[in-house]
């Protein structure tokens, strides 16, 4: 009973292929169609690296060291043709066309009749549809995301990690209501019992303030496991002591069995992924390419992650560019996402390495959006559509095409190695002075204000001992009168 389910499965798939290639025949002919005979043909030509990375030269013309002369060499030989370039980026169309994004010219030039297709891939759409042809696709692929490479979060003061903020604060609470209890029992004793019934006989002519300080770098001395002694007969100044010693053993050896590993191991900044970690990220925004599918669909979303990221564009409209010259250069400032096809993201990822010697950027994994099919666009109604479908249906089906994207595109496969399960483990060797910087830091301003305090304390005696001074002398001066 299967195996007939099989069978019929494969007969209709069968009888579906023969019917599109019906179908594609009687649209555009035969695959035998005549040649072009020699006939001249301009393409318009915009920056899209693989597969078309324009160089202005010092005579102001460009080259083109991308695929797309690869493959338009095998085209032009299929299909017994000339061909010529009209590169978007020149003065006369920016003059013309003023800041357009590309895709926007490219139909515009259409619409003159300025060139006979563009070598731009472009996914058709029913809007799309009613300004130009499309021929067969010759190129499809998931999008990604380029995204800068997370840095290292700040390492000054590493040393607080291993407790979250509010731990700190219930220690240092911890720690004033301890001092407070300890002076008030202590003064309690003073007041309310004799002198030999005092805890701490010693203490009995301290001050308030004297009690506080004393008992302050008690406990100080405690929870850093410097140890100390503290003098107290009473059962509840001991129960407090006991219970500070019993937290402090807690505390101290949870930090000191943490912190190594904290000034140690890299602490990577969170890394973005998915839209919805760009949505919350406050270091890196979205910047989108005008006129493109990704854009027009977060444009349009009207709920979700999309929703929060298209109301952000909408209150950045600079971050939607008009061609990828722009993208690149907005990229490189790491400040920036950007979804596209993989190719290109992957290509960036490379070249910027190339360039810098580290990977200072990554793609993630395919979004959530459908595989796009990017085909070669013809003004509408061109009657050289039919040729050019044939002949990339023809290529397609030769394999060639991703063979060229593969040798053609720039080498980094450090930026695309997968991490190993202990590549994150903490690093062997000593601990670095950038590892301890912040606990220096504290030692220099604790050297500061004691320096302070010494002057301080050195101005107020030198004028207490002058004004003590002047008053001798004047009790002198009307003894002796």
């Amino acid at each position: 009973m299967m195996s007939l389910f099989f069978v019929m499965v494969i007969w209709l798939m069968a009888m579906n292929s023969s019917r599109m290639t019906v179908e594609s025949s009687s649209i555009y002919g035969d695959k035998n169609v005549g040649k072009l005979n020699r006939a001249h043909l301009k393409f318009a030509v915009s920056h899209l690296p693989p597969f078309d990375i324009l160089t202005l030269k010092a005579d102001g013309n460009y080259t083109n060291s991308g695929i797309s002369p690869i493959l338009f060499n095998w085209l032009t030989e299929k299909l017994n043709f000339t061909i010529s370039f009209y590169y978007i980026p020149d003065e006369m169309t920016k003059a013309k066309y003023g800041t357009k994004s590309d895709l926007a010219i490219v139909l515009d030039l259409f619409t003159d009749h300025i060139v006979d297709g563009s070598t731009m891939g472009v996914i058709r759409t029913p809007e799309r549809k009613k300004f130009a042809d499309f021929a067969y696709f010759m190129w499809t692929e998931p999008f990604t995301m380029v995204v800068p490479v997370p840095g290292e979060e700040p390492r000054l003061f590493a040393f607080i990690k291993p407790f979250q903020n509010l731990v700190w604060l219930l220690i240092l609470i911890a720690m004033i209501v301890l001092v407070v209890l300890l002076s008030l029992f202590s003064g309690a004793y003073l007041k309310y019992f004799t002198r030999s019934d005092s805890d701490n006989p010693s203490a009995d002519d301290m001050t308030m303030l004297g009690r506080v300080s004393s008992y302050s770098i008690y406990v100080v001395n405690i929870l850093t496991n410097q140890g100390n002694m503290v003098p107290g007969g009473r059962f509840s100044f001991r129960i407090l002591v006991g219970v500070w010693l019993l937290i402090a053993t807690v505390l101290v050896n949870s930090y000191s069995g943490t912190v190594i590993s904290y000034l140690t191991v890299p602490k990577m900044k969170p890394p973005i992924n998915t839209f919805e970690a760009l949505a919350i990220s406050e270091d890196v925004e979205l910047i989108l390419l005008a006129d493109n599918v990704i854009t027009m669909q977060i444009m349009g979303a009207h709920s979700g992650t999309l929703k929060i990221l298209a109301d952000k564009m909408r209150r950045n409209p600079d971050n939607i560019l008009r061609n990828i010259q722009k993208i690149s250069e907005s990229l490189t400032t790491s400040r920036y996402a950007f979804p596209f096809l993989k190719t290109f993201c992957n290509s960036f990822v490379a070249s910027v390495y190339i360039k810098e010697k580290k990977c200072l950027f990554k793609a993630t994994e395919p979004l959530p959006f459908l595989a796009g099919f990017w085909s070669l666009p013809f003004p509408k109604n061109s009657k050289y559509t039919p040729f050019f479908h044939s002949a990339l249906m023809e290529l397609w089906e030769t394999g060639l095409p991703p063979f060229w994207v593969k040798n053609g595109m720039p080498r980094a496969p450090k930026c695309f190695a997968k991490r190993k399960s202990g590549e994150n483990s903490a690093r062997q060797g000593a601990i670095r002075l950038d590892d301890l910087s912040g606990a220096f830091l504290i030692l220099g301003i604790g050297f500061g204000l004691a320096t302070l305090a010494f002057l301080l304390e050195k101005i107020v005696g030198f004028n207490y001992r002058r004004a003590a001074s002047t008053t001798v002398v004047y009790v002198y001066r009307n003894a002796t009168l």
